[in-house]
């Protein structure tokens, strides 16, 4: 054996040193188009604010700041706020909010909000508090900006009135669980879209329905399409059934029941507006402990004690039949440029909705 055979093989540097090149170099490429990217997205955010700022919604923030690196792009703004102009006046305010979007999907965002918040009537000047364990929303938007999708998830929702100082706020309404979706659908036949949309609350709870004899909790499903509805700027609710009509708009109920341990209730059906603003379309009901329901509202004073009968009596002219899963009554109503029908009979006339 030589010495040269003695000797242990020479290390090849190169397989060493390219791989490391090679991750030092994309890393570098990373954190560039990363900032790039980041400052990029500080440019459309405050495009994004302006834009809704011409449609009536004023969005602010007492301090922003955008990180996240290297993955995601991460938004924290301290005392979020919401100010809609046109129509409802509003102001909504929260403590703070956080809003989280992926490098490889910055169109679609997912956002939490701290409690509790202010919600404040700008035009009766009356004001709310709510209060959540978690608030969570999430959009996703086309290239253009357009919302293509929304979703808004809150648990253990709680809504008071502020009292006088020194006095304890006043419930409104609690839900173990609420949800909302909505989704743009894509307009046909020449119309502007439209909006699908689906809602579910579990465990809702208030006085005000407590008072009116139906005792909680309250479970609610909702589902259906709006079609033509895809303007959502800020405008008085007349001016917007108004456009509405004119762009031949149909709301579509697929589903909507109404649950609590005393009172079942269900409607589907579809419903329009012609330019005059009369109701024509169709709805079919389903009511189990109607007869519950309206000795609670005659004892609450809401419907006159004449009424009571009468409603008595249209029971009689239902038919019998499962309203989710409980024996009761269901009806069918028709509308016909504001005529009121009932299994097809002229009972009484719609006012027009503008």
């Amino acid at each position: 054996m030589t010495v040269t055979d003695a000797l242990p093989p020479r290390r090849k540097p190169w397989l060493v040193i390219v791989p490391l090149a090679l991750v030092v170099t994309v890393a570098v490429i990373w954190s560039g188009l990363w900032f790039y990217a980041a400052d990029r997205a500080e440019r459309e955010i405050d495009a994004w604010i302006s834009r809704e700022a011409r449609l009536g919604r004023i969005w602010g923030c007492a301090d922003r700041s955008l990180a996240g690196f290297p993955f995601r792009f991460e938004l924290r703004c301290q005392s979020p706020t919401l100010e809609t102009r046109g129509g409802d006046a509003m102001r909504f305010t929260a403590v703070s909010g956080h809003a989280v979007a992926q490098v490889w999907a910055p169109n679609h965002i997912v956002a939490e909000f701290t409690g509790p918040a202010r919600v404040e009537d700008l035009n009766t000047r009356s004001i709310y508090a709510a209060a959540w364990s978690l608030l969570q929303i999430s959009g996703i938007g086309d290239l253009s900006g357009r919302p293509q999708r929304f979703s808004l998830q809150s648990h253990d929702m709680r809504i008071e009135q502020p009292g006088a100082p020194g006095a304890a706020p006043t419930p409104l309404a609690t839900a173990r669980l609420f949800e909302f979706h909505a989704r743009r659908a894509a307009g046909t036949d020449g119309k502007p879209d439209g909006v699908d949309y689906a809602s579910g609350m579990l465990g809702g709870e208030s006085p005000l329905l407590g008072a009116l004899g139906v005792s909680g909790p309250v479970d609610m499903t909702l589902q259906g399409t709006v079609t033509a509805s895809a303007d959502l700027r800020p405008m008085p609710l007349a001016q917007r059934l108004r456009a509405w009509a004119a762009a031949g708009g149909v709301a579509t109920l697929d589903r909507f029941a109404v649950t609590s341990p005393k009172l079942a209730s269900t409607a589907s059906g579809a419903l329009s507006l012609d330019p005059q603003g009369r109701l024509n379309g169709k709805l079919d009901l389903g009511f189990a402990g109607l007869a519950d329901l309206v000795r609670g509202l005659d004892q609450a004073g809401v419907i006159p004690r004449e009424v009571s009968p009468i409603v008595s009596a249209l029971a009689m002219v239902g038919k019998k039949g499962q309203v989710e899963g409980r024996q009761g009554t269901t009806f069918a109503l028709g509308f016909d440029a504001g005529t009121l029908k009932l299994a097809g009979f002229p009972v009484g006339i719609v006012p027009p909705v503008f």
